[in-house]
């Protein structure tokens, strides 16, 4: 095979990647924020996240998130969030929120939080998904 047409063949395959995405962020469109991923592609032209705020608590030591979803369309959209805590080394914790159901008006910013159960919680994965 033409090493042209290969190349091609392997820039084409690496285009069509599944989800989840990286969400946009708020701040600047161009740069992705990988603690926030969208399962739907099309969530993308829709929805930015902002950056994440993520301290301790006292005196229980807890991981408490903060991560601002912003919908860009002109119309009202309803997506899922799920928030997943994971260790030091990026190992799941026992300790995901239920999926919640969040309604954003055109141009609308919601803030969605949570505060771990664990003090081993050090990193976070926010997950949206269309409501259907």
């Amino acid at each position: 095979m033409n090493p042209n047409k290969l190349s091609f063949a392997f820039s084409l395959l690496a285009a069509c990647s599944s989800a989840p995405y990286a969400a946009l962020m708020i701040e600047n469109d161009a740069e992705t924020l990988s603690q926030v991923v969208v399962g739907d592609a099309s969530l993308l032209s829709v929805l930015r996240a902002g950056q994440p705020l993520a301290v301790r608590t006292t005196p229980d030591d807890q991981l408490r998130i903060v991560v601002p979803l912003r919908n860009i369309d002109d119309e009202q959209i309803q997506v899922l969030t799920q928030i997943a805590f994971f260790d030091a080394q990026r190992r799941p914790l026992p300790d995901e929120t239920n999926r919640q159901v969040i309604t954003l008006a055109p141009g609308s910013t919601v803030n969605i939080e949570s505060v771990s159960r664990s003090k081993q919680a050090a990193d976070f994965v926010v997950r949206v998904t269309w409501n259907k």
